[in-house]
């Protein structure tokens, strides 16, 4: 157990520093988002990449730790574990938002812009972990199903602590870490309650960090169209927001030109 705990350790203090301190050294660059910048591609895809491609790595027998090895050292040391603390777990980063802001902490974006964004994040996450569990039908350690690979709890749990990141960075890096950490008690929890597999959560992680940052880096893009000639933000023109049906996720985008 002592190798898995300092295996998701560095996993965690990764995520966080890739996420925080990348950003950072990219300050300038971010407050002219519209411009293409390479600096600011770093800090969208190289924690995502990073993650999802230790998760690829780990899932066959072939490194000195992989999947097979946690699942292993979770059954010989915590063999009945069972808890659903995590289905919570999920959206406390997304709540910290909206309670930062009522306690009067301001966040990078109001009430309606951050919500759409974490919305669409939401939906973007849920649509690709659903798109590649299907495409892969990979069992669950307890083998209750095909749909272990990735773990959606774990994703959804990373766009809400990447919300929170986003949103807070600018103010304390400990809103950071808070989140971050909650999103991976999360994964941990799934793997230990033998639903997940390590490689589950980790590429599970990384989509869902990728997809909340890259809505965040394309946001402005999207409002600059309606933003030039009238001096001022607003989305009088753009409709633009996610849908959920029992089957399927889905955005809906229209623009209206004047």
């Amino acid at each position: 157990m002592r190798h898995l705990l300092k295996f998701l350790a560095v996993v965690l203090c990764l995520v966080q520093f890739l996420s925080t301190s990348l950003p950072a050294q990219t300050a300038d660059s971010s407050l002219t988002a519209p411009k293409k910048s390479p600096g600011k591609a770093v800090t969208v895809f190289l924690a995502p990449t990073i993650l999802i491609g230790a998760g690829i790595a780990t899932m066959e027998e072939r490194i000195w730790y992989d999947s097979y090895d946690a699942y292993e050292c979770i059954q010989r040391n915590y063999p009945d574990f069972q808890s659903n603390v995590e289905n919570y777990l999920i959206f406390l980063p997304a709540a910290a938002v909206y309670g930062l802001n009522l306690a009067g902490v301001k966040g990078k974006n109001n009430f309606l812009d951050r919500s759409l964004v974490y919305l669409v994040s939401l939906t973007l996450a849920g649509l690709s972990s659903n798109i590649v569990k299907t495409s892969t039908s990979i069992w669950r350690p307890d083998g209750s199903d095909d749909r272990s690979f990735p773990s959606s709890h774990t994703a959804l749990a990373f766009v809400s602590a990447t919300f929170l990141h986003e949103e807070y960075k600018d103010q304390s890096i400990w809103y950071s870490i808070a989140g971050y950490s909650v999103a991976t008690a999360t994964g941990v929890l799934r793997m230990m309650n033998n639903k997940h597999w390590m490689s589950d959560v980790l590429v599970g992680a990384g989509l869902g960090i990728l997809t909340t940052k890259v809505v965040y880096w394309i946001d402005p893009l999207l409002r600059k169209p309606q933003n030039q000639g009238s001096g001022k933000q607003g989305k009088d023109n753009l409709t633009f927001f996610p849908y959920v049906s029992p089957d399927h996720y889905g955005v809906y985008l229209q623009y209206t030109l004047r």
